[in-house]
């Protein structure tokens, strides 16, 4: 029998001084998580040696990790019939090599088919020295590897039979207590099966200072003080573990994630990115990527990210979410209709969110079906009544479609809550205005213009709703001039830019000087009125704005005034 050392099924594996330095190399890759550079090696270790038992071992278990690691990008039953077939392979080449039926018990509690994994280990356990087995020779090293791989199979594999796990430690620590691996499959076993995490953590520093360059240890430390939220001693042995090997993809995952908790979402990124870059894009880790992503608002790149997601899961609906999200907030809104609606029609609704409906509300909005983006973000504002800025979404809706009346009623509810903001008073006095409510609509304007006095537009508004306001004369002139005051303040207030606001004073100078007009033939009958309409009328000219029958019109006015004002 080929004597190297053994290593468990689904654990971290420890470097031993007996085997090759090729071997060392491709462990290291799959423990690192970069798996296809660890197959590579593997292969190229069969060719040259294709009996060794060891190295199919190995091989076998890197591929039952990668199905671990990443169980989304990954297919059990492709993963599970080369793992086996591995094993398998192994035990024929190798027959006298406990290693392998050691992979293949370790194989069948992952089916949860725990006589034939008893099985296996009891054929491993029937080539390990004993009484019966005199001839056997083996030194205790290699013996207590065999025992603790066991023991670790049924950790990993969440068959928690203590009475079984906790004898083949002990028994493989009597054999040989200088084994770092021991020690971690021994914390392990107190973590999972014990919750016992002093004792885990015990277990977990022996390793680490019987190979101190190792970062398996130190990377559990970290993971067990992530269980016990003292994230401060996670962070650091996360950063130690990047410090003792830089090149260790699970590190940067772990960061990533502590990161991302912590609202330090730059370096979540940062680390996530590395992960993803040295594991060869994990897509377990590539979707926690994708919400830090999400948080700083770098959306292009979460698209990015997504859309290579969603190559190789079409299942998971947190996709078409998060694609729906993203490509409403890029201006993408047809492809974010899209992965909201394959969302919706996908989803458990004990599970849809206020945001998902507050998303497809806003998408059906920009798409202009305005009627049933109302009624979703309603929806969306009845399931999170905190979110009240829905409801000023729900109100514009209607009021593109002119359900002023029903805009209103969305608006009132914000009042009645007191969360009513300052564009809302402009929209529910728009509202009003349509509906000839010039009372109820200048009181809101009047709002608006106290909290907004340099909107333009508000001024416009009101200005215009005075004018409805206006008493008019036998001849249809405006003689009360309500709007007055309020149309020479956007005049004033637009002075600064005419060129952008023409259309606003080309407004403003209309009304003055068909008011002037009506003062100067039917009330004052002064001169200055008169003058003053003049004025106006000449800058009408000077706009060029009017349609051609009303700049005759306004000709022939001009020409009237000059006449009378001689």
């Amino acid at each position: 029998m080929k004597e190297t050392i053994c290593a468990v099924v689904f654990s971290v594996f420890s470097f031993s001084s007996i085997l090759s330095q090729d071997l060392q190399s491709a462990i290291k890759l799959f423990k690192s998580e970069q798996f296809a550079a660890s197959s590579s090696a593997f292969k190229k270790l069969l060719s040259q040696t294709p009996d060794d038992g060891d190295i199919y071992f190995y091989y076998g278990v890197s591929f039952l990790r990668k199905f671990q690691a990443d169980t989304v990008n990954t297919s059990f039953s492709d993963i599970s019939d080369s793992a086996k077939a591995i094993f398998e392979l192994g035990a024929k080449r190798d027959p006298l090599n406990p290693l392998n039926y050691v992979g293949l018990g370790g194989f069948s509690l992952f089916l949860r088919d725990i006589p034939k994994a008893e099985q296996y280990f009891a054929k491993a356990t029937s080539l390990l020295p004993s009484k019966e087995n005199i001839n056997i020779v083996m030194t205790p090293e290699k013996q207590c590897v065999v025992l603790y791989n066991m023991a670790d199979a049924y950790i990993r594999t969440g068959t928690h039979d203590t009475a079984k796990v906790f004898p083949l430690l002990r028994k493989a620590e009597q054999l040989y207590n200088k084994d770092p691996q021991l020690y971690i499959v021994i914390g392990d076993a107190y973590i999972f099966m014990r919750n016992a995490g002093s004792k885990a953590i015990v277990n977990y520093n022996i390793a680490q200072d019987l190979d101190p360059r190792s970062p398996e240890a130190k990377l559990r430390v970290g993971q067990l003080w992530v269980r016990a939220k003292n994230y401060p001693d996670a962070l650091n042995s996360y950063k130690e573990v990047v410090r003792i090997d830089s090149t260790f993809a699970p590190a940067y995952r772990e960061l990533g994630y502590l990161y991302s908790r912590a609202n330090r979402n730059t370096e979540a990124q940062l680390n996530y990115k590395k992960f993803l870059e040295l594991s060869a894009n994990n897509t377990a880790a590539r979707k926690r990527y994708v919400n830090t992503l999400i948080e700083l608002k770098k959306y292009p790149e979460a698209i990015k990210e997504l859309e290579d997601v969603i190559k190789v899961d079409t299942m998971d609906n947190d996709v078409n979410r998060a694609l729906a999200y993203c490509y409403f907030e890029t201006g993408q809104y047809d492809q974010g209709l899209t992965y909201s609606k394959k969302f919706f029609s996908r989803a458990n609704p004990e599970k849809v969110r206020a945001t998902d409906y507050a998303y497809l509300g806003r998408l059906l909005a920009k798409s202009k079906q305005d009627s049933m983006a109302y009624e979703t973000l309603l929806k969306a504002f009845l399931l999170d009544t905190s979110k009240s800025e829905l409801l000023s979404e729900a109100g514009a809706s209607l009021i593109r479609v002119r359900n002023y009346q029903k805009a209103i009623d969305i608006y009132q509810m914000k009042l009645d809550i007191k969360k009513m903001n300052s564009l809302d008073y402009m929209q529910i006095g728009r509202a009003y205005f349509f509906l000839a409510n010039y009372v109820m609509a200048d009181s809101m304007f009047s709002i608006f213009n106290s909290r907004q006095p340099d909107h333009i537009q508000g001024w416009v508004l009101r200005a215009r709703n005075k004018s409805y306001l206006d008493a008019k004369d036998y001849k249809g002139y405006n003689s009360t001039g309500f709007a007055k005051p309020y149309y020479e303040i956007v005049l004033e207030k637009t002075q600064s830019d005419s060129a952008r606001y023409v259309k606003e004073r080309f407004e403003a100078i209309d009304y003055l000087a068909y008011y002037y007009l009506g003062q100067y033939y039917n009330y004052s009958k002064s001169n200055k009125d008169g003058e003053k309409a003049l004025y106006y009328y000449t800058r009408m000219i000077s706009l060029n704005l009017a349609e051609k029958e009303k700049t005759n019109s306004i000709k022939k006015v001009i020409e009237a005034l000059k006449l009378k004002l001689l």
